[in-house]
């Protein structure tokens, strides 16, 4: 390891660091990600299911008789900031500053092409309204030309003087306006969704996951839109927080093998990525959780389609489930004069169809309930029209092969193995998910032991001038739930609207 000093022990030990882990995430780092080995694509067919007219309308009616005998939980990733929301604001503006800056040659670059698209659709931003009404305010601002009023839109929306969208949680940026002109956050569209999947009665629980320093603008945002609601709502709507735990975040490396390190030479920490929030996951008490993306959401009648398939999901597994569930009870019970080879059957039909019972120290009871008793999930896959990259894979692992969500950093073009899987690849993974957390007899799984270890990320980033490598955890659906039993369901490409950049909220 890279010289440590007595200060930095130091450091460790009265944060409560295992120095052991610091070595491991040290070897990561110079050693960097593992390329991920015996990979092929997940098709349409072999590792994902389209379900037929019949099976949805019985998944469906399964959720709706089903729901009451479990508890459910939405589980919202929402620290993200919003900064690389608005790049192509910022873009602009640096762009701007050249002296030979063409704002027509610029839209007409590569490096314009968004800024195109919100130039001549500015009014559609569902935050249109109040910035223009700032701007017209101000005498001071020059408005000559459509490219003037442009620049001063750009300014109020990106800074502190203005509305400083990008220090703001995503989550509470306006993503939307009604019909009645009332805007609305995605943090807000989450909320709605929540009452949608539950009933008149009891509104699902959601738990986001958000900055520590962003608390009070959530609380703040959230008795907004209580503020709305019926008493009756009020009652039975319930939203909890939670932070990224500080002890997940990791170090990262200068160049090849320095430590980084702060301005006052201590030893500095990033935040972990989001498999981090395994950690906030595995303390959630619920059997059933669907997780779903903080701006992966649209607003009321819109998020119909997605709120129909998030119920579809659910029922699905609650009959796969229901099977698997039998099954241990069984081998329970039963052990060794258990039916085997119901269990290989159903093996093959839901988690992989070449499985078979391969003889070993073990009793054949033993190996079936191993492969059985772990958490559940089911994922909403959608065809992928772009660029190819991460996604659904088959792997080989100890149990034979098994279904993965594999990160693009864990793969390697120039590798003929996965440069053929890359290709052939058919589907990537929106983030739409339902998951089964708790066994047969009612008792939590603990997450962390179905996690695969090896499977931190390291990537590279600019900090200032210089070039670092950072790493993070196994992602939270990729390495995070790596030894989980894995469904891949086709969704329409409705269902799957993210807001990567300011441009997608022009819809």
């Amino acid at each position: 390891m890279n010289a440590l000093t007595a200060a930095d022990w130091e450091q460790f030990r009265s944060s409560n660091r295992s120095i052991e882990l610091i070595q491991r995430h040290y070897e990561f780092l110079v050693h960097g990600t593992a390329l991920q080995k015996d990979l092929k694509a997940a098709t349409l067919g072999d590792g994902i299911e389209k379900l037929d007219p019949e099976a949805e309308a019985a998944a469906l009616a399964r959720y709706h008789q089903q729901k009451d005998t479990k508890t459910w939980m939405k589980f919202v990733p929402a620290s993200g900031a919003a900064s690389r929301m608005f790049a192509p604001f910022f873009a602009f503006q640096q762009a701007a500053k050249m002296p030979t800056f063409d704002f027509e040659a610029y839209c007409n670059s590569k490096e314009g092409s968004a800024v195109k698209r919100l130039f001549t659709a500015l009014k559609r931003l569902p935050f249109y309204t109040s910035v223009y009404a700032k701007i017209v305010q101000d005498s001071s601002i020059p408005m000559v030309s459509d490219l003037d009023f442009f620049t001063a839109f750009v300014s109020f929306v990106l800074e502190d003087k203005g509305l400083a969208y990008p220090k703001l949680p995503k989550a509470l940026i306006p993503f939307f306006v009604d019909e009645k002109a009332n805007q609305w956050t995605a943090f807000e569209a989450q909320l709605l969704e929540a009452f949608q999947l539950g009933d008149p009665h009891q509104a699902t629980p959601i738990h986001l996951t958000i900055d520590k320093e962003h608390r009070s603008l959530f609380e703040a945002a959230e008795a907004t839109f209580r503020a709305k609601l019926t008493a009756a709502q009020q009652q039975i709507f319930r939203v909890e927080y939670s932070y990224q735990h500080p002890l997940t975040d990791t170090p990262y490396l200068v160049g090849e093998q320095d430590w980084g390190r702060d301005e006052n030479g201590t030893i500095a920490f990033r935040k972990g990525g989001h498999g981090a929030l395994l950690e906030n996951l595995n303390r959630l008490e619920a059997d059933l959780i669907w997780i779903k993306n903080i701006d992966n959401i649209l607003l009321n009648q819109d998020n119909a389609e997605s709120e129909h398939w998030m119920k579809i999901l659910a029922g699905h597994l609650l009959g796969v489930q229901e099977q698997l569930f039998a099954h241990l009870t069984a081998l329970d019970t039963l052990k060794t004069q258990a039916d085997f080879d119901r269990m290989v059957s159903f093996i093959q039909k839901y988690f992989d169809p070449t499985y078979t019972l391969v003889a070993s120290s073990k009793m054949p009871n033993e190996i079936l309930y191993d492969y059985l008793d772990r958490p559940l999930r089911i994922c909403g896959m959608i065809p992928n029209e772009g660029a190819k990259g991460g996604g659904p894979f088959w792997k080989k692992d100890a149990r034979g092969k098994s279904l993965q969500i594999i990160e693009g950093v864990e793969l390697d073009p120039e590798d003929n193995t996965h440069r053929v899987a890359i290709q052939k690849s058919s589907h990537f993974n929106p983030v739409m998910m339902v998951c089964g957390i708790t066994d047969h007899r009612g008792k939590k799984y603990s997450l962390y032991e179905f996690r695969d270890e090896k499977r931190f990320m390291v990537s590279q980033k600019t900090l200032g001038a210089s070039q670092i490598k950072i790493l993070e955890w196994p992602g939270l659906w990729n390495g995070g739930m790596a030894a989980w039993n894995t469904l891949f369901i086709e969704l329409p490409a409705t269902t799957f609207n993210p807001v990567k950049t300011i441009a997608d909220l022009i819809r």
